[in-house]
């Protein structure tokens, strides 16, 4: 793991974070590569399904590390983005926004959930070297606040809810395994 923070006794120029710094910035730098990687290869419509694929490893990796209880926090995170969201619109228009459609997937969203997911992944990796959640929390806002922009505005809660949950389904085996392919 000294590949992600070189943390060796001796190393010219150690990139531990130091007392104070954030690793937002990097947590913000992978996200941005992957929104940039994800639109060449497709719509805004699949580099939002794509968010959604990495939102939803983002909030399984809590469950599963931390259990229900905190997978909850995040639903209530992303929850309350939206819904500032929709308040800020509200305090603009005056008129209560609508909420915008999940769309369909379309033929990049299978290349924008394997990026998407793949950042999430790295997002999680950064936050395992950090004090404490920021780079997790970041990640959460971060992906939230770049789906309201992928949608031009705020999806109905329950459809987004039932998104970032994996189903399981059965194999041949008879063993479960994670779907996380649209």
């Amino acid at each position: 793991m000294n590949e992600a923070l070189n943390t060796e006794a001796g190393a010219d120029a150690p990139n531990m974070p130091r007392e104070g710094e954030s690793l937002s910035p990097v947590v913000a730098a992978i996200l941005g590569t992957a929104v940039a990687a994800a639109a060449k290869r497709g719509g805004s419509g699949d580099v939002a399904r794509g968010l959604i694929a990495g939102l939803r490893i983002l909030r399984a990796t809590v469950e599963e590390e931390a259990g229900y209880t905190m997978a909850a926090a995040v639903d209530n995170a992303i929850r309350t983005r939206l819904l500032a969201d929709n308040l800020s619109q509200l305090r603009v228009t005056g008129q209560k926004p609508e909420a915008v459609p999940l769309p369909v997937p379309g033929p990049g969203a299978t290349a924008a959930a394997a990026i998407f997911e793949s950042a999430a992944e790295s997002c999680l990796t950064v936050n395992a070297h950090a004090e404490d959640n920021g780079p997790l929390e970041h990640a959460v806002f971060a992906f939230t606040a770049q789906l309201l922009q992928q949608l031009g505005g705020a999806p109905d809660w329950r459809s987004l809810a039932g998104e970032l949950r994996r189903p399981l389904v059965a194999i041949p085996d008879g063993e479960d395994m994670e779907v996380t392919l649209h």
